[in-house]
């Protein structure tokens, strides 16, 4: 648990004063270097569907 807190708070970091552009030209860079460091191409799509299901929840909500 102390190493997600670690990584969420450095990614917490790394968006202050960053505007909306930003903020998504750092996600696209994290998410494309980080799929580069998973070998495992299922892992990512498991990864991928989650994320979109949490997306479309939220939007129903």
């Amino acid at each position: 648990m102390a190493l997600n807190d670690e990584l969420y708070s450095r990614l917490v970091n790394l968006y202050q004063d960053l505007d909306d552009k930003q903020i998504h030209k750092l996600n696209a860079k994290l998410i494309l270097l980080l799929s580069e460091k998973i070998s495992d191409v299922n892992a990512v799509k498991t990864i991928i569907d989650q994320v979109e299901a949490e997306n479309v929840k939220s939007k129903s909500r």
